[in-house]
């Protein structure tokens, strides 16, 4: 029987690699064939790298000699904001289109401790500042499942990438909803971690109180997988946590539910109908159910607008060669 490799989640690839069904460099071609035959119109690549292949090819001798893990030999897309040691990261702005990163970020160097192929740069809004992608300095990113609507941003070529079967998985950042909004429109499973879950560094700033790098992804187990190889505690980043800085409680998890926000006519109820199995899962299998309320919820975006601006403001002075005072 014929497997249709860009079908398969993680875990699933990860075992056909291990009974030798076929290649990391076949699932690789299988991917890189389709983001080559899709891109032209979906623009969710910037670069597709000249050297997926020899990755794979490094994936399977670990394949091979039984020191692969999960992500061994699997083709992701990685947006143009987070450095990859050789490639240009541009964040998908004129001003960075020749720079050329000297060093991995953080989750890269994670992602290629565990054997991961890296297949290209992904599109985003230029500099992370944008929520659909048409603000790229290279072109806007179509949205796979309708090219007459947007992708979502600023992550959407790296949602696009991954609804389009042009990569297993992809990593992003969110600011403000730039993984969670472009999963949505795409369709596809998105992750934005705690705060300091994940290690920024090598990641190009916008907002730095409020950036993180996350999964995009097929399923929530994929995208759990990738969280779980990318997360920890950074000598690099200051702002990282380990996994002891906070008590576990043995039991009584509770999951909070803020209903007073989510009826009205900006919820479809199809959506709705989801949201409400989730919780029904979640309580059957042990967890408590409990309504709350946010009183201040009023203020998040009011206070997202003052931070933000004046965050990007300062991360942004480092590019304009504008100086004051002596030099």
């Amino acid at each position: 029987m014929k497997i249709d490799l860009k079908s398969l989640t993680i875990t699933d690839a990860a075992g056909h690699l291990k009974r030798g069904d076929f290649s990391a460099v076949d699932l690789t071609r299988a991917y890189l064939d389709e983001a080559a035959k899709r891109n032209k119109d979906v623009n969710a690549y910037l670069e597709i790298f000249d050297d997926a292949i020899d990755a794979a090819k490094a994936a399977d001798k670990r394949i091979k000699d039984g020191s692969a893990g999960l992500l061994t030999g699997m083709p992701c897309a990685i947006k143009d904001n987070i450095l990859i040691k050789g490639h240009i990261a541009s964040a998908a702005s004129k001003i960075l289109e020749g720079y050329r990163a000297s060093y991995d970020a953080t989750v890269i160097s994670k992602l290629r401790g565990e054997g991961a192929v890296f297949l290209g740069r992904a599109n985003m809004d230029e500099f992370a500042m944008g929520g659909s992608t048409e603000n790229s300095a290279f072109g806007a990113t179509k949205n796979p499942l309708d090219l007459s609507r947007v992708a979502g941003g600023s992550s959407g070529g790296s949602a696009a990438a991954v609804a389009m079967d042009g990569a297993l998985f992809a990593l992003g950042t969110d600011t403000g909803g730039s993984i969670r909004q472009p999963a949505s429109f795409c369709g596809v499973v998105g992750l934005k971690p705690t705060y300091g879950a994940v290690s920024r560094y090598g990641a190009i700033a916008m907002g730095s109180s409020l950036d993180q790098i996350g999964p995009l992804a097929k399923t929530v187990s994929d995208a759990e997988i990738v969280f779980e190889a990318i997360r920890g505690k950074d000598a690099r980043d200051g702002t990282t946590i380990g996994d002891a800085t906070y008590k576990k409680p043995a039991s009584g998890k509770v999951i909070g539910v803020p209903r007073h926000f989510l009826g009205g006519e900006g919820i479809d109820s199809s959506v709705m109908e989801s949201f409400e199995a989730a919780l029904a899962s979640f309580k059957d299998k042990g967890y408590e159910i409990r309504e709350i309320t946010l009183p201040n919820i009023g203020y998040a975006l009011p206070v997202y607008y003052v931070l933000m601006p004046a965050e990007v403001s300062s991360n942004m002075a480092r590019y304009d060669g504008v100086r004051f005072g002596l030099h």
